[in-house]
């Protein structure tokens, strides 16, 4: 994760939008660079060529030590939560995908499941993403007993302004990995876009420098539509809620199970039709206001995004439909209130342990 402008994840973009609408005063300690996401009081964290979750850890130790918070919420990493933990202060992890068991076999596999759970058991309470990711962990962790909520991510309903009239583009925003999809989605549009000659594709691809290879195959897919198809690389958040903002059509084509899935809940808010492939997390989003895929494959999303082309009736429906949802749930007012109930019973909790 990086708290910066320039190549923020989706974790940081969470931390930097709620901390605006929590009852909490909230320091953020973070790696950054020249540009980093804003935050009330802002500490960076430095690099470490090893031991790095330990002697960052010892940073936010000898932090809470000298001036005691009333909580420590750590993002998404449990060794670096488990090595925070035992502070005056209670310490909570907020997860933003699943929690595998360990991959290996035999002793190696029940010494891991048993560290995993002893740092789990250090910790006062864990956050998920989503009902999906929750459920998930209590099936492959059911000894794990601490308190446990979802908090989604949510979005700022101020920020949203979706165009009443949509540009006759279909829109796809993802980072340059297999599992997001991108490229089925590019074949696809490509092969539907052939015979809507008013319709243009935007593809906005995150993390390219990862994933060369894969971005290239992605302009060569496209190229055939020439002008009207565009590769915007490592765009700001801004720029991507400007796009929804405008396009009639996005398509969400996550081949894994999604955890949760920002890309769909912003289409929403950007008040465009989303075709998703309903992966994990996804239908908590959408519920019934999106064209689900019947596959994730070139052909499934060519039929889809035909579909909606051609059925404008169909299309403006599940748009307003979808924008209403999402407006109606997942406003950063309603998931910082639960993320700040969840905090006030932890703090609560800690205090009566230790009358």
């Amino acid at each position: 994760m990086r708290y910066d402008r320039a190549d923020a994840t989706s974790i940081d973009l969470f931390v930097s939008e709620i901390i605006g609408f929590t009852r909490h005063r909230t320091r953020v300690y973070a790696r950054h660079g020249d540009a980093p996401l804003p935050a009330p009081e802002l500490v960076c964290l430095q690099d470490h060529a090893f031991a790095d979750t330990l002697r960052r850890a010892r940073v936010v130790r000898a932090a809470a030590r000298a001036a005691p918070p009333d909580l420590i919420s750590v993002q998404q990493h449990l060794p670096y939560a488990a090595a925070i933990a035992g502070v005056s202060a209670p310490v909570i992890l907020q997860k933003h995908n699943f929690i595998r068991p360990p991959r290996s076999s035999g002793w190696l596999a029940s010494a891991s499941r048993r560290r995993h759970i002893r740092q789990f058991q250090r910790l006062q309470g864990i956050v998920f993403v989503s009902a999906s990711v929750q459920s998930d962990f209590e099936e492959n962790w059911p000894t794990v007993t601490i308190p446990r909520c979802i908090v989604p991510n949510g979005f700022d309903p101020s920020l949203w302004k979706p165009k009443e009239i949509r540009s006759r583009e279909v829109l796809v925003v993802g980072r340059a990995t297999p599992e997001k999809g991108l490229l089925e989605a590019a074949q696809g549009i490509e092969n539907a876009l052939k015979f809507q000659p008013d319709w243009s594709a935007v593809l906005v691809v995150a993390e390219t420098a990862r994933n060369l290879a894969y971005t290239a195959e992605l302009e060569k897919t496209l190229a055939p539509l020439g002008a009207r198809a565009r590769i915007l690389k490592d765009v700001p958040s801004e720029k991507v809620r400007a796009l929804n903002e405008e396009a009639a059509l996005v398509v969400v084509p996550s081949t894994w199970r999604e955890p949760f899935g920002r890309t769909c809940l912003e289409a929403h808010a950007g008040g465009a039709a989303v075709i998703s492939s309903g992966t994990g997390g996804l239908r908590e989003i959408s519920g019934p206001e999106a064209l689900y895929l019947t596959s994730i494959t070139s052909e499934a999303i060519s039929r889809a995004v035909t579909a909606l082309i051609e059925d404008e009736d169909t299309r403006a429906h599940i748009a307003r439909a979808g924008n209403h949802r999402v407006f109606k749930r997942f406003g950063l007012h309603q998931t910082a209130r639960t993320l700040d109930d969840f905090c006030h019973a932890r703090i609560d909790d800690h205090r009566r342990s230790k009358r």
